[in-house]
């Protein structure tokens, strides 16, 4: 029997990401696994406030991460609706980084068997219908990854 006990479940707060809540959740709760999302704050976001807050305009460069980090907080608990995670054990994470990157380094700090991630399907020029953090981390992830697309018609609930 394959090992599942841990599902990591990316989230950017698009379509394709709720699927992918969507389906963590469903694998979660069939395989009694612990599911994690993770939210990742782009670097280019931290970058762009720190480059504010050094020129002054935005205050102290820790204070206002703190209030992003917050304000990121409060979107991914909105984002995923409680009624959703009754009888499933799930946690809630927030990071900084680059997304791909920051995803591979938790799923393997966290020891993870599974991610869940959406796909944007941008276009074909956009990394061949798969987005370019779904890409990377297909073939960087330490575990199986499953890519879910944004169409509603893909999971029954």
């Amino acid at each position: 029997m394959v090992r599942l006990e841990k599902i990591l479940v990316p989230v950017d707060f698009s379509e394709s990401s709720r699927q992918a809540v969507k389906y963590g959740l469903a694998i979660g709760k069939d395989r009694k696994a612990k599911v994690i999302f993770l939210h990742v704050i782009n670097q280019r976001v931290v970058d762009a406030i720190h480059e504010l807050s050094i020129k002054g305009y935005k205050g102290d460069f820790i204070e206002v991460m703190r209030k992003v980090t917050a304000d990121r907080e409060k979107e991914l608990s909105q984002f995923i609706p409680e009624e959703w995670c009754e009888g499933i054990d799930v946690e809630f994470g927030i990071s900084q980084g680059r997304p791909a990157q920051v995803i591979i380094e938790k799923a393997k700090e966290l020891d993870v068997d599974l991610i869940v991630v959406g796909c944007q399907g941008h276009s074909a020029l956009g990394s061949l219908l798969i987005g370019s953090v779904a890409l990377y981390v297909v073939n960087h992830g330490p575990c199986p990854v499953l890519v879910v697309h944004p169409k509603e018609k893909d999971f029954v609930e």
